[in-house]
């Protein structure tokens, strides 16, 4: 699995805040799947056009539940358009390792995994967040299709 180094400008984006238990596959599905729907209905209600595939970002290491952020990258100005249970946040801009999953969603431990340990093997810290842009679409694409891309921020970038 290919792992590179990126660099970045700063990413606004807008987001519904989802958690679930950390080893619970079906129940992260489900939660990441109502925050979606719902950042997606903002942005159509609001009249955002979103600058990336739907994304997750993670601020923290999971413990025995994960939270996650489900949403799009949009532009600064739309960014200021969150409200209600829709935020906005931003990923200063920075140095990052970078790897195209491809396969189902619940391998992606695989791709993280490989991530981290080329950081270590290169003296590199990653730290967070973590986020991964969706390319393909689940319900049209087979599982073992769907093409994620996995970034971890570098410590100190």
């Amino acid at each position: 699995m290919a792992v590179e180094r990126r660099k970045f400008e700063n990413q606004t984006y807008i987001y519904v805040t989802g958690k679930a238990p950390m080893l619970d596959g079906a129940a992260i599905a489900k939660a990441m799947g109502d925050a979606f729907g719902q950042a997606f209905g903002f942005i159509q209600q609001a009249g955002i056009t979103p600058l990336s595939a739907p994304i997750s970002v993670y601020t923290k290491m999971p413990g025995a539940k994960v939270k996650f952020r489900c949403g799009f990258f949009v532009s600064p100005e739309d960014a200021k358009k969150a409200e209600g249970d829709i935020s906005a946040g931003q990923i200063s801009a920075g140095d990052a390792l970078h790897s195209l999953h491809t396969g189902p969603y619940a391998e992606l431990n695989k791709t993280h995994g490989a991530i981290w340990g080329y950081a270590k093997a290169n003296g590199l810290s990653s730290s967070m967040p973590v986020w991964e842009i969706y390319i393909d679409d689940p319900e049209t694409t087979p599982p073992e299709k769907l093409r994620t891309e996995v970034y971890h921020s570098i410590k100190g970038s």
